[in-house]
């Protein structure tokens, strides 16, 4: 109900709505709506109100709550569903419990902070109070195992395509599950699968995006290779506003997955892509492969071509430049 309301009072926010407008709306007393307004104005919204006029929204907070996030959103089924926490020790712990509680597709698990995430490799990923995103997202895509590792390739395309429409910064895809902006990563993707018989029952995308950070917020050995939102344009940003471009970017590319396969993922993916047609060297453990990258097959699998004309076929490791 109350992100119902802030919908409406988002919707209107150049004019008044009456209290008597809100209650027909809405299916509820006027009484309801006023206590949904004073809980709204608990969580930092300014909201005027006039006698014989009504009430009108004037300020938002940079707020990840369930009433903001959903608020106007337009999917059919991403991010409709959602479960903010304030901090997690991980979204990903979070998400596999909703699955096991019967959630639907489409379900978001949200917090502002994250003290135990980590990314591939069990790397630590950092998600300070209030000035990142930390989300993941469970679908129930019906696809073979073989097909699951290309739903990271769909979650960076989308991830990188929400950051440029709303920021019009340039940010690019590097292999296999990060993304850069300036040469600096400002995201990261990890997604983990349940499956049976060759089947995909469930698989959640984790994404961790970096908002509002100062180069303070982050580690000395981080600070010149992570940045944020907020760094790169000098200004901050609406964390609901860049989640909800990210869920409706996502339910578009993830729709065309399904529906055509990879190739048009494909597409998009190189056109993203840091190092594209650029030397490049992967690392596997013990052995490096110099080359130029080709960008990904159909498939979704690294093309390397090395000094002799030979192309490789990367399925794993940490590409350098």
């Amino acid at each position: 109900m109350k992100h119902e309301l802030l919908r409406i009072l988002i919707e209107m926010k150049d004019t008044y709505v009456s209290g008597q407008q809100l209650s027909e709306r809405l299916g509820v007393s006027r009484t309801a709506v006023w206590k949904h307004m004073e809980d709204l104005r608990r969580e930092g919204y300014v909201i005027d109100a006039v006698p014989r006029k009504g009430y009108q929204l004037k300020e938002r907070p940079n707020t990840l709550s369930e009433a903001e996030i959903k608020a106007g959103l337009p999917t059919k089924s991403i991010g409709q569903t959602t479960i903010y926490k304030p901090t997690v020790t991980s979204t990903q712990s979070v998400a596999k419990e909703a699955y096991r509680a019967g959630t639907p597709h489409g379900t978001a698990v949200v917090a502002s902070e994250q003290s135990g995430g980590r990314g591939r490799m069990e790397r630590l990923w950092q998600s300070p109070d209030h000035t990142s995103i930390s989300v993941s997202i469970i679908v129930k895509p019906d696809i073979s195992i073989s097909e699951a590792p290309q739903l990271t390739l769909v979650a960076a395309v989308a991830v990188a395509e929400a950051l440029a429409e709303v920021t019009e910064l340039s940010a690019q895809i590097k292999w296999p599950n990060d993304i850069y902006i300036n040469d600096r990563k400002v995201a990261g993707v990890l997604t983990e699968m349940q499956a049976e018989s060759d089947r995909m029952q469930m698989m959640i995308v984790g994404i961790g995006l970096n908002i509002n950070q100062r180069k303070d917020h982050f580690p000395g050995d981080l600070q010149e290779k992570a940045t944020s939102l907020r760094m790169e344009s000098g200004r901050e940003w609406s964390r609901a506003n860049i989640l909800q471009a990210l869920f409706v970017s996502f339910e578009k590319w993830y729709g065309r997955w399904l529906a055509n396969g990879f190739k048009d993922i494909r597409t998009a993916w190189d056109a993203y892509a840091l190092l594209y047609k650029k030397p490049i060297k992967v690392v596997q453990g013990n052995k490096s492969i110099h080359g130029h990258m080709l960008g990904i097959d159909n498939e979704g699998i690294l093309q390397l071509q090395d000094q002799d004309g030979e192309v490789h076929a990367i399925y794993s490791g940490d590409l350098e430049s």
